[in-house]
């Protein structure tokens, strides 16, 4: 895994103050593809069976038939992805550390399938809590934004960099938009939650 990076502590007045002030009872969320890495896990576990096995495209047709969280979990139990390539962001990752070892809990919430997340949060220190799509349910969008609203109805702050997202912060009590498109920003500083940009850096 690349090297984990810490952040320096804020200045009076930095974004970050307004996002974390919140309880820290208030669990830090983070979603995985594009917001804790670089690139989608589904695409990843794709091209990692097809340079061993070209035929694999014929069963993906099949198994999306059953939907897409079904596609997720056949390339999950069949995936070779090499895991020390993966290329995270070292701000989201020194972001989730400092607030860890401020005693706030931090979980993954993805629309991965299960198994992979699971694989990848086992070798990460600072995952508390793994939600992912199951083989049925794709965890994503309004599907996610009321699973996290469930889990935490005391509130809760979440990291993500998509549109789909937006559903999620919608309900969120604090926002960390990760390298997201000017209009996924637009749209969710729009919603007047406290807010903490990040760029999503992969260097050190």
């Amino acid at each position: 895994m690349n090297e984990m990076l810490w952040v320096a502590p804020t200045a009076i007045g930095d974004p970050t103050d307004a996002v974390f002030a919140l309880p820290v009872s208030m669990p830090l969320v983070l979603d995985l593809d594009g917001t804790l890495i670089a690139g989608d896990l589904l695409y990843k576990s794709f091209f990692s069976i097809l340079r061993r096995n070209p035929f694999i495209v014929f069963g993906c047709a099949k198994w999306l038939l059953a939907g897409r969280a079904a596609l997720k979990r056949q390339l999950a139990l069949r995936n070779r992805i090499d895991w020390d390539r993966l290329t995270f962001h070292q701000d989201v990752v020194a972001l989730a550390i400092r607030e860890k070892t401020a005693g706030r809990a931090i979980v993954l919430a993805t629309a991965a399938d299960a198994v992979l997340a699971g694989q990848l949060a086992s070798r990460l220190g600072f995952i508390d809590e793994v939600y992912a799509s199951d083989g049925e349910r794709n965890l994503k969008g309004s599907v996610k934004a009321e699973t996290l609203r469930r889990l935490f109805p005391a509130g809760f702050i979440y990291a993500g960099d998509s549109k789909a997202d937006l559903s999620v912060w919608r309900h969120a009590s604090g926002i960390v938009l990760v390298n997201a498109r000017k209009s996924v920003a637009e749209a969710a500083r729009a919603l007047g939650r406290p807010m903490l940009e990040l760029t999503g850096r992969v260097g050190a």
